[in-house]
């Protein structure tokens, strides 16, 4: 079972690198993702519809100072530790929002003007990436809204997850 778990998060990053190097010209037009390796398995048919409704992504795993110049973030939160975008979260949540969001089921933030004026960060988060992910499909919503004015889509189209 862990040998299927492992090939099945190795071919999701393999089929995510690409996004990883989009044309940069798109710094303030595009939609930085930052999580994990989990978290991204998790979230691959999110990634899969943005990439179909052809919004510019670039995916962030590690070094995640690069966040922060980015006007539309989305982080896929989850566990902590190594490999974990607690650090990151921790930057933008308060304590009392964090300590909420850890909660099982998970929850959604949005946060304005964190890093730069202007900038949006919607954050998914909870106590394991499985929480953090439930609350993506949970809040539909309420972040779709949010990515359809940042990139101008069709508002009443639904998403296939």
């Amino acid at each position: 079972m862990a040998v299927k778990k492992k090939i099945l998060a190795t071919t999701a990053i393999t089929l995510m690198l690409p996004l990883i190097f989009l044309n940069p010209a798109f710094a303030f037009d595009r939609l930085c993702i930052v999580g994990n390796e989990a978290a991204l398995s998790l979230a691959k048919d999110f990634v899969s519809t943005l990439n179909n409704e052809s919004i510019p992504l670039v995916i962030v795993m590690d070094h995640f100072e690069k966040a922060k110049s980015e006007k539309y973030v989305v982080v896929l939160g989850g566990a902590k530790g190594s490999g974990s975008v607690d650090e990151f979260i921790k930057q933008v949540l308060t304590a009392q929002e964090q300590a909420s969001g850890n909660q099982p089921g998970g929850r959604m933030f949005v946060k304005e003007n964190v890093f730069a004026e202007g900038q949006t960060i919607i954050v998914f988060t909870g106590p394991d990436e499985t929480s953090a992910a439930n609350a993506r499909k949970n809040n539909r919503s309420t972040w779709w809204p949010y990515l359809a004015k940042w990139f101008d889509l069709e508002t009443s189209s639904p998403l296939p997850y």
